[in-house]
């Protein structure tokens, strides 16, 4: 009887361990975010908070990317990836952010005007690094870009 106790104990302690370790289904991938398009305007802008959304531009039309750079980081955006074709830079920049919204003087952004070349469409990709490194980014941003 003791010797049934024990096993039947061992295993309601193994199926809580079980239990405990199982996990439910997977989360779900948050949703792709908005598409972003401007028709009939003459400039479409995004930033990091249009991370991984798809762009559509009018051959017209004209792509600023505005990119946040944090305070005495030694941080800095690069164009990570680029195919020839369909867009071409025009300029790249940083705006420091104005002295009288911000105490951190060094805080501020960094701009990229792109012009469409041809219809296509191409991956725009960011990376934000100390310059020079080749460790890894600390953070990526990427658009599809639609030209139609």
């Amino acid at each position: 009887m003791t010797l049934t106790l024990r096993t039947w104990s061992g295993l309601a302690l193994v199926a809580t361990l079980l239990a405990a370790c199982a996990s439910p289904d997977k989360p779900k991938a948050p949703p792709p975010p908005p598409p972003v398009a401007s028709p009939g305007q003459r400039v479409v802008t995004v930033s990091d908070a249009n991370a991984g959304a798809g762009v559509t531009l009018e051959s017209a039309q004209e792509l600023v990317v505005r990119l946040p750079v944090g305070p005495a980081t030694g941080l800095e955006w690069s164009l990570a990836d680029l195919k020839s074709g369909v867009l071409t830079v025009e300029s790249s920049k940083f705006e420091r952010a104005l002295r009288n919204t911000n105490v951190e003087e060094a805080a501020g952004a960094t701009v990229w005007h792109f012009r469409p070349q041809a219809s296509g469409v191409v991956t725009l990709s960011f990376e934000l690094r100390r310059p020079h490194s080749l460790q890894p980014p600390s953070q990526t941003v990427s658009y599809d870009v639609t030209v139609k």
